[in-house]
């Protein structure tokens, strides 16, 4: 099982709604018709933004290039992508990067059909972990596992998924939280800083005083209008 994180950067906040229309009426059927698994969309409102996330779920490299091609070549995407950007006289994604990741060991194997109800409404964090080395990215993923997860869980942190990157910028590990709302998150958050079992792990995250983790990029996003989270 492999996931693929894709993030579009838009022209504007102007384009979100072009965007949504995009994928409720043509992207989304299409993918159903040809067999494309997405397992979330999201809209970024605290990081980089106007920017929509989303995650597709493949069972294969060999798949995901079958299938995205089959997509790329459908007559009816082209058509759709074609009239939706003569008709609003620009393209509204301005940058797209994407990654495919390999979930851990420890993971929820997040898919289309398990979703936890709590998702609804909900508030997703992405927290993307560099590390120098992929020595350190095995510690760092090693002391979740053991240490972090399941205290995390205790404090009401939802863990959607830890993914390692397999194909894009690594070493890297990426991890999505679920949160009630905004005041939920920042109680968790506080909740687990200041457990002192925390204040014993750590010092794990800093062997021999040097950090393990090299950049903590963070945002929070909502389901899309399409996603059934909102």
């Amino acid at each position: 099982m492999l996931y693929e994180l894709r993030h579009y950067d838009l022209v504007g906040s102007h384009a979100r709604s072009m965007v949504n229309t995009r994928f409720e009426r043509h992207t989304l059927p299409i993918w159903k018709r040809i067999g494309i698994e997405a397992v979330g969309f999201w809209w970024v409102f605290v990081g980089q933004s106007p920017r929509m996330t989303y995650m597709l779920a493949w069972d294969s490299l060999a798949q995901r290039e079958q299938l995205w091609g089959e997509f790329e070549a459908d007559a009816e995407w082209q058509k759709a992508r074609a009239d939706s950007i003569a008709q609003a006289g620009y393209n509204p994604v301005r940058t797209m990067t994407s990654a495919i990741l390999k979930p851990t060991e420890y993971s929820f194997q997040a898919r289309q059909r398990n979703q936890p109800s709590r998702l609804a409404g909900g508030i997703f964090e992405l927290r993307t972990l560099s590390f120098d080395d992929g020595r350190k990215l095995t510690q760092a993923s090693e002391w979740f596992e053991q240490d972090a997860h399941a205290a995390m869980e205790a404090h009401g942190m939802f863990t959607m998924g830890f993914w390692t990157t397999v194909i894009g910028v690594s070493p890297r590990l990426t991890y999505m939280l679920v949160f009630e709302d905004l005041t939920h998150r920042d109680r968790a958050w506080a909740a687990f800083h200041t457990d002192p079992y925390y204040q014993t792990i750590e010092g794990k995250l800093y062997p021999k005083g040097q950090p393990l983790i090299a950049q903590t990029e963070s945002c929070l996003m909502r389901g899309t209008e399409f996603s059934g989270w909102r």
